[in-house]
C-alpha cells in the first residue's frame, strides 16, 4: 500500500511541465548524493574509531605533524609519534581503498580501484626515514613504525610486516604490546626529542607544557 500511495504522488509530478520535472530529478540527486555523504562520513568516523582504539592500548602520549632533523643536514616530517612504554611508534596513515600491491623494497606500489591502476610511492621509505632519524635523536630506545591504509583497501597477494589495514591494525600490533617495556627511557628519549622537534615553527615542548 505504501509504494502504491507513494507513486499515486510521484506520477504526477513527474507528468508536469520540463520545468518542475527537471526540478524533481535535481531533487533527487540531490538526496541521492547527500544520502552517500553521511553514509561515507559514518564510515570516515567509523575507521578512525577503530585506529584510536587499536592505539589505545599502546599510547601513553603523541605528537602529531612535527618536524626533526633528518640527520644529513635536512629536516623530514613526522605524520604521529606515540610515546609507550616500549619505545615510540612511528604512524602513517594512507586513506586508499582498492586492492594495494607493495613489497620492503619496491619503489612504486600500485592501487587498483574500480578497474583502473594507479601507482603511488612506497610508504614505508618515509616512515623507515623516520626511524633513523629518531633513532639518532634517541639511540637508547627500540623505534617501531607502522603504515596504515584507512580506506577499503586489501592486499590480495600478502602485506609487508608493517602495514595494515584497519582490519588487521589490532593483531599487527600485538608484537609491539609485547615487546620489553622500558618506561623511564623512553620517556627520557621522548623529552629529548620534544626538545628538538617543530610543530608550524615553534617547540613542540613549551606548546606542550
Amino acid at each position: 500500500m505504501f509504494l502504491k500511495d507513494w507513486l499515486q504522488e510521484v506520477v504526477p509530478i513527474i507528468n508536469l511541465d520540463s520545468a518542475w520535472r527537471w526540478l524533481f530529478i535535481a531533487v533527487i540527486v540531490l538526496l541521492v548524493v547527500l544520502i552517500y555523504l553521511v553514509i561515507h562520513r559514518r564510515k570516515k568516523t567509523l575507521k578512525a574509531r577503530l585506529l584510536e582504539k587499536a592505539l589505545q592500548p599502546l599510547r601513553a602520549d603523541e605528537v602529531r605533524s612535527i618536524v626533526i632533523p633528518d640527520g644529513i643536514g635536512g629536516v623530514l616530517e613526522v605524520e604521529r609519534l606515540l610515546l609507550m612504554e616500549q619505545g615510540l611508534l612511528v604512524l602513517e596513515t594512507y586513506p586508499l581503498a582498492g586492492h594495494l600491491f607493495g613489497a620492503d623494497h619496491i619503489d612504486q606500489w600500485t592501487q587498483i580501484i574500480d578497474g583502473r591502476s594507479y601507482k603511488f610511492p612506497n610508504p614505508l621509505r618515509h616512515v623507515h626515514n623516520s626511524m633513523h632519524a629518531l633513532q639518532m635523536l634517541a639511540p637508547k630506545v627500540p623505534i617501531f613504525c607502522r603504515v596504515v591504509f584507512t580506506g577499503e583497501g586489501d592486499f590480495p597477494k600478502g602485506k609487508p610486516a608493517e602495514v595494515s589495514v584497519i582490519a588487521t591494525l589490532e593483531h599487527d600490533l600485538q608484537a609491539v604490546i609485547d615487546a620489553p617495556k622500558m618506561a623511564t627511557a623512553s620517556n627520557k628519549a621522548w623529552q629529548s626529542i620534544l626538545r628538538i622537534a617543530r610543530k608550524d615553527g615553534h617547540e613542540v615542548l613549551k606548546e606542550a607544557t
